[in-house]
């Protein structure tokens, strides 16, 4: 291992919540100070370090508004090249858009000579309902791996994701293409490790997926404990797929969520759903969205909820008399649909085409096997889907009905 590797898997979930001391004025984001206030008492060499990692990170933000700066070097702000999760969170675009404002909260030393930075992201639009809007809060991390050359134009820091550098540290427990790590006091039954495993191995055999590397897959009790450990601590547009609703097993919220092209956190050992996605991902990467969703969907269902039970919430929500036009994508883009199951405390919201997805998937095995299926992934716009089943537009409606009648 090297000293690099070793610092990082140094980081424990004490690191974590180490931030909170002085609440700022966002009523959005207590328990963070500016990072600025202790310079006055820093050492010089400290307070020197602060500063480095403070501009590399405002270097990083400003790259993506200049054309002066490619995407190599770029990348070589990161250790080891390593891929931006931040990139990920509304593709980038919450990050670095015009009207937006990126904002260092906190940068503080922790332990083997890691830095946190704690950055946050506003709006900038005009208007009173703006004012102060806080959009996300996320973390980073950032160490000395190269070599001042006392000038000032060389920065020695390089930019690192907190979910990679906590992970690093955590116990790890490998059953097949799964390499689980988990948090101190998290056990995973034998038999559930083992059966997700046989899972994931039966998916990417199925539909032949050259997955060459392991599935790692985070594993933490509570959302809350997720959160932090992904680095993404506040979201205001968090996706539906990451709705509250009570746990298989432990009462807390779900959390489930993909970074990069193996990795996944969740509060749950069996996320089937997010296994699933990242599979397809990898396999089919130019797939449409509502498919790499909609098989999730089907082979995994979402959060306590199996595909039975999303494609009753359909069922049940057209027959109550809601009309969408489903020969056209641009009509239930945005659109919702509430699903519930017995047992359940109340319902979710769940993208409309992540169910029409999952349906697809249904037909398309029941017809042609994964052939069939295989062959929807490679579509590449929402018409050409139908026309691969032989379904002309102005029969997409009947089509989708005829399917959710079909039990």
């Amino acid at each position: 291992m090297s000293f690099r590797t070793a610092a990082l898997a140094a980081l424990t979930f004490t690191a974590l919540t180490a931030s909170a001391q002085v609440v700022t004025r966002s009523r959005q984001v207590p328990g963070f100070r500016p990072y600025d206030v202790d310079l006055a008492v820093m050492s010089k060499a400290e307070k020197d370090s602060v500063l480095m990692v403070a501009d590399l990170w405002k270097m990083y933000v400003e790259s993506f508004t200049t054309s002066s700066v490619s995407e190599d070097r770029r990348r070589s702000m990161w250790m080891d090249g390593a891929p931006d999760y931040l990139l990920e969170l509304d593709d980038g675009s919450m990050l670095y858009s015009s009207f937006r404002e990126n904002r260092i909260i906190d940068v503080r030393k922790l332990n083997h000579g890691v830095y946190e930075l704690v950055c946050m992201t506003s709006s900038r639009l005009p208007g009173e309902e703006y004012d102060g809007w806080v959009e996300a809060v996320y973390r980073v991390c950032a160490m000395a791996v190269a070599k001042d050359s006392g000038s000032g134009r060389n920065n020695p820091f390089r930019l690192g994701n907190w979910l990679d550098a906590f992970a690093s540290g955590l116990k790890k427990q490998s059953i097949g293409m799964i390499d689980y790590y988990r948090v101190p006091g998290c056990r995973i039954p034998a038999k559930d490790y083992s059966g997700m495993g046989s899972y994931a191995e039966k998916l990417v055999n199925d539909y032949g997926i050259g997955f060459d590397t392991k599935i790692r897959y985070v594993v933490a009790p509570t959302m809350e404990q997720c959160q932090q450990i992904s680095g993404f601590l506040f979201n205001a547009y968090s996706n539906p797929l990451m709705g509250t609703v009570a746990s298989k097993s432990s009462g807390y919220a779900f959390y489930g969520r993909t970074f990069g092209s193996s990795t996944m956190v969740s509060n749950y050992y069996d996320d089937c759903h997010d296994v699933a996605l990242l599979i397809v991902r990898k396999g089919f990467p130019d797939a449409l969205p509502m498919m790499h969703e909609g098989f999730a969907s089907y082979y995994g269902g979402l959060m306590t909820f199996s595909y039975s039970d999303l494609k009753a919430s359909l069922r049940s929500m057209f027959a109550s008399g809601k009309k969408i036009d489903l020969s056209n994508e641009d009509s239930f883009y945005d659109t919702c649909i509430p699903v519930s199951a017995k047992g359940s405390p109340g319902p979710v919201v769940v993208p409309l085409e992540t169910v029409l997805g999952a349906l697809l998937v249904d037909y398309s095995l029941k017809k042609g096997g994964v052939k069939l299926v295989k062959e929807l992934l490679r579509c590449n716009d929402y018409l050409e889907l139908f026309d691969k089943l032989g379904v002309k537009e102005k029969d997409i409606d009947g089509f989708i009905f005829r399917i959710l009648g079909d039990g």
